[in-house]
């Protein structure tokens, strides 16, 4: 008998817990439901990125520098940094796309805004003229653990069709649509 791949769910503790139970029962075969259960890493990452997504807001950075270096060696300002933290970026990507998402026209609206966009070459990047993709934004859906990553690839990709959007926090939609 081999080994099990599951989340962890109590339940596949008591589907394993049941599965020793019968092949000791029906085969006289022992079975170590603990030992022969590997736990999903995938599983496990989702769970601590969202712990980690959750969090992330409240961070202390009182002993951090004032100034540090990104991946690319590009200076990051603390108090810049700190600023946009507080607004929380994801929650607002996660508020705008669900509002764009309520409503067929909106949708048709952000559609039409990159196809026209493109028609007149209006996007830029490196001061080039740039085509972007005819996408919708995809929304982070809590169970999917690489949803939040897409939420944030889409949002950045389309992010000159979103600095348009304009988010009304009060009312917690897009004035954009």
């Amino acid at each position: 008998m081999g080994h099990f791949t599951l989340d962890n769910a109590s339940n596949n503790n008591t589907a394993m817990q049941k599965l020793a139970q019968l092949l000791l029962d029906k085969r006289e075969f022992t079975f170590d439901p603990d030992e022969r259960w590997i736990r999903c890493f995938p599983h496990i990452m989702h769970i601590c990125v969202h712990h980690t997504i959750d969090k992330y807001t409240d961070a202390d950075f009182t002993n951090v520098a004032a100034q540090w270096f990104n991946a690319l060696q590009q200076p990051i300002n603390k108090t810049a940094y700190l600023r946009a933290v507080q607004w929380d970026p994801i929650e607002l990507g996660r508020e705008c796309v669900h509002a764009l998402h309520t409503s067929g026209q909106r949708r048709s609206n952000f559609r039409q805004t990159i196809q026209s966009g493109n028609e007149n070459q209006s996007f830029t990047s490196d001061g080039e003229c740039i085509n972007l993709p005819v996408v919708q934004l995809l929304q982070d859906v809590r169970t999917r653990w690489d949803s939040t990553y897409f939420m944030i690839n889409h949002l950045h990709t389309l992010r000159q069709v979103c600095q348009g959007i304009t988010l009304k926090l009060s009312a917690n939609a897009c004035a954009y649509c």
